[in-house]
């Protein structure tokens, strides 16, 4: 085993290694400090698939969802009711977690929810997406957390410059969870984002299309 006395020093590690980003070191110390980020997807009581000709059935826009949250953190939950047995595979061929919900859970509840679980798994943030969130792409949740990751204490949550569904997707801070769950019964992720801006971050999306819903009207941000 070698000796520790072999090992860089921090002075000399950043001599020889003039071109590491600022932003990349300081995600990299936050990450020593926290253990990371988990992704969430929404998935109980979406209505992709749903109508005569849909663009693409559940099991398709989950694959592609985990596959854009993959990359950047550090585990996947997927929320699912009623839909379990028709999403199991694609979960567990994504190496992903598929946490069961109440068929009958409110929005509300199942985002309650799943932001305990993060915390029960010893996470302290969460990207959350909806699986009616069709244009989230990798790109855009990278951009999403090394912006989360280069800010400093008093960002709790970043959000793409686009149209959203009831604040979906957000990467919400430790901060923004506890708030989440105490005090003011929050019913959606757009209440608690607007009732503090001064702590919320935006960045831009890599496809204009990433956060918009397929039905419904999308919630605009009120800083857009």
């Amino acid at each position: 085993m070698g000796s520790q006395a072999n090992l860089p020093s921090s002075r000399a590690f950043h001599e020889k290694t003039p071109g590491l980003a600022r932003s990349r070191l300081s995600c990299y110390l936050k990450r020593m400090h926290s253990p990371g980020i988990c992704g969430v997807i929404l998935a109980a009581g979406s209505q992709v698939g749903a109508g005569d000709a849909p663009r693409k059935t559940m099991a398709e826009a989950l694959r592609e969802l985990i596959e854009a949250l993959n990359a950047d953190t550090e585990m996947v939950l997927v929320a699912v009711g009623a839909e379990a047995e028709a999403l199991a595979p694609v979960v567990w061929a994504k190496a992903a977690y598929m946490v069961q919900l109440s068929a009958t859970a409110s929005d509300a509840e199942a985002l309650r929810a799943m932001l305990q679980e993060v915390l029960n798994r010893g996470r302290d943030a969460a990207l959350v997406a909806s699986l009616d969130d069709h244009g989230l792409t990798a790109e855009t949740v990278h951009r999403m957390v090394a912006a989360y990751c280069a800010a400093g204490d008093e960002v709790w949550a970043v959000v793409p410059e686009t149209a959203m569904q009831q604040g979906h997707p957000v990467l919400m801070g430790r901060k923004m969870i506890e708030l989440f769950h105490r005090g003011q019964k929050w019913s959606a992720a757009d209440e608690i984002l607007s009732a503090n801006l001064e702590h919320v971050r935006t960045v831009k999306a890599a496809d204009p299309a990433a956060g918009k819903a397929a039905t419904g009207v999308p919630w605009k941000a009120p800083w857009d």
